[in-house]
């Protein structure tokens, strides 16, 4: 497990934490959070011991493998595979060491080493690697490109693979959904409650947290404090604790001023100096409780638009793409009016930043038309909007640059409406963070005062606080809007509605985000099942052949055996899910600080993650089994 004791660690001059406390036990998926500026991601550089500790210590077994995200891509001339292949460091050692046996000829050490290999499942690791690249949206053929040949954001999908395919006892990853697209968040989801590492994880999207955490580990005043469950659970738990803290200071606060005003009105008066002393000493003793620090509140409004044409935009029997290419959408119709609040699904590549810029006007169609509505006014936050930014201007001169008569003032009030006050207003926008960047390039677009919105991942800077803040001030908002986001919570909160942008077409999708992470799972078992069955290879054309002939004594005799297994999975399953809910609850309520209960509660936990896993197994064999006795039922006739 991952022992944290009075652990004190600081960024310049900074501190971090201060005499903090944790314990994480094997297996956990836990969440990092915290405000901007906590420092979650300094924590994380200490726990690979990248940033010195000033007090205390960080205790990992030393057997742990440790895996991270790098944030810099340099082996352009690999493969993407080869690449991905190098996170599992064993397994590359291992070859390369194959590598130089075999150029020196000893066999006897070369089989030594095949055996390593062997253990190390080195005969599968392609497989392995490739299901997941496939999984964050690489496709067959991109295995065998160099990785100089992809975007940024691509590259940063191969990191994450590289991390995800490294078999690492423990796992961090610092912002892992930010270059992914909705599918790619789904698959990520289920590989995290999967893997039998321990993973620490920073992430501002509350639903990601809810799907895939057991923990969550709040830093806040410079501590470390555990909770039980996803980013909801934490919430609420953290508005109970700081109802009890305000309550408890208010009591302590009432009895200070009495004792207060006892010692000030009777300490000159002899006959009373002793009572009055020994209020005194008794108000010393009070202290109130550390106050609990908040998510600092922001706000992103959006005023009213001035008027909207009915139709916004028309798109009829348009193709669109970009020039001296092929289309990527075919022959699209569809229209945007007034009170349209649409999110775009879709894998990346498939069109999504196509659609919106086409329906801006910034690409010229392939062929069709294009209507635009008479006082359309939109607003379009690209992808790369920040970047768009003058870094070497202030915000105030931002704003100049959108009206030039507007005066200092009238700019100022309009800039702390977004919370740039002060000097902030006069400070260089290259020196802001990116949510402040973010933050700016949405009060810029929102001067404008739009009647359309198009949003293309506008959250990928933001935390959660101003994620809300965000969602609150679209949900207020008169006019249209048109939505790319990977931030569920955010689409569910602002859209009505959802365009599917698939396969050269764009189609209305009849449901909701629990209805699309079910679709998606069911075309990747599918595609898979596909390609395990054809060795992703095309399927070859079907030859009619006769059915032969059942040995329905041997099936039954096999149906027999498979229904006594299914009795005696279905009484293991019976017997171990009480135990594991019993030792679950038993976690939750444990009291980490108090030693004997942690040590208690690591025995507990040894207990849990092995019930876990026979369950686990059992459920699969029963699953199968019951697979395999429907197929033989049918060849009965049952």
């Amino acid at each position: 497990m991952i022992q944290i004791n009075n652990l004190s660690i600081a960024r310049g001059s900074k501190p971090i934490l201060t005499n903090s406390e944790l314990t994480l036990f094997p297996g956990e998926k836990v969440g990092l959070i915290g405000h901007n500026g906590a420092g979650k991601s300094s924590f994380l550089s200490a726990l690979l011991g990248e940033l010195p500790i000033d007090q205390g210590s960080i205790d990992l077994p030393k057997v742990w493998r440790l895996s991270w995200i790098d944030q810099e891509v340099t082996a352009n001339h690999l493969t993407v595979i080869d690449f991905a292949l190098e996170g599992d460091r064993a397994l590359h050692d291992i070859r390369q060491k194959i590598h130089a046996v075999e150029e020196s000829g000893d066999m006897e050490q070369l089989g030594h080493l095949y055996e390593e290999l062997e253990n190390l499942d080195g005969y599968t690791a392609e497989a392995r690697v490739a299901t997941i690249l496939h999984g964050l949206g690489f496709k067959t053929e991109d295995l065998q490109r160099k990785v100089g040949e992809f975007s940024g954001g691509w590259k940063m999908r191969l990191n994450l693979a590289k991390v995800l395919g490294s078999r690492a006892d423990l796992i961090l990853l610092d912002e892992p959904t930010n270059h992914l697209d909705i599918e790619a968040v789904v698959w990520l989801e289920q590989w995290i409650k999967q893997v039998n590492s321990t993973v620490i994880l920073v992430s501002h999207d509350r639903d990601f947290l809810d799907e895939v955490c057991t923990h969550t580990v709040h830093l806040n005043n410079e501590k470390l404090t555990k909770y039980t469950g996803g980013y909801s659970a934490f919430e609420r738990a953290f508005a109970e604790r700081a109802d009890q803290v305000s309550q408890a200071n208010k009591k302590a606060a009432g009895e200070m001023e009495k004792l207060q005003k006892f010692v000030d009105r009777f300490k000159a008066k002899a006959s009373k100096a002793k009572q009055a002393q020994s209020r005194v000493k008794r108000l010393e003793k009070i202290k109130l409780i550390e106050t609990l620090q908040v998510e600092p509140h922001v706000s992103i409004p959006f005023m009213e638009p001035h008027k909207s044409p009915d139709p916004l935009v028309v798109l009829n029997r348009s193709d669109c793409g970009y020039a001296n290419a092929a289309p990527i959408l075919k022959s699209i119709s569809l229209e945007l009016r007034p009170g349209d609040r649409i999110g775009l699904l879709g894998a990346n590549g498939n069109g999504k930043t196509t659609l919106v810029k086409t329906l801006v006007g910034e690409l010229n169609m392939l062929g069709g038309d294009r209507v635009e509505g008479k006082g359309l006014v939109y607003g379009y936050f690209a992808q790369d909007q920040i970047e768009s930014l003058d870094m070497n201007a202030t915000p105030l001169q931002h704003m100049s640059r959108l009206e030039r008569q507007m005066s200092e003032q009238k700019a100022r009030e309009f800039l702390a409406r977004y919370h740039f006050r002060d000097d902030k207003v006069r400070q260089l926008v290259g020196s802001f963070s990116g949510g402040e960047k973010s933050r700016l390039a949405l009060a810029l677009l929102a001067y404008k005062r739009p009647n359309l919105l198009l949003l293309d991942e506008p959250t990928n800077h933001l935390d959660i606080a101003t994620r809300q803040a965000l969602a609150s001030s679209l949900l207020e908002f008169e006019g249209a809007l048109v939505m790319v986001s990977h931030d569920r919570h955010l689409l569910e909160s602002i859209t009505d509605r959802f365009w599917r942008v698939h396969q050269g077409a764009v189609t209305e999708f009849d449901g909701d985000l629990d209805d699309y992470a079910e679709l998606l799972r069911k075309e990747t078992s599918a595609e898979n099942q596909k390609n395990k069955q054809n060795g992703g290879k095309a399927a070859p054309a079907k030859v009619e052949q006769a059915a032969p002939p059942v040995d329905r004594q041997q099936v039954s005799q096999r149906l027999k055996q498979l229904n006594n297994q299914v009795k005696k999975l279905e009484k293991q399953i019976e017997v171990d899910r009480p135990k594991l809910i019993g030792l679950d609850a038993s976690l939750a309520g444990c009291d980490y600080s108090n030693p004997d209960s942690a040590k208690k509660a690591a025995s507990q936990h040894e207990e849990r993650n092995a019930i876990a896993a026979r369950l686990e197994l059992a459920e699969n064999e029963l699953l199968n089994a019951m697979v395999e006795i429907e197929s033989l039922e049918e060849a009965l006739g049952v």
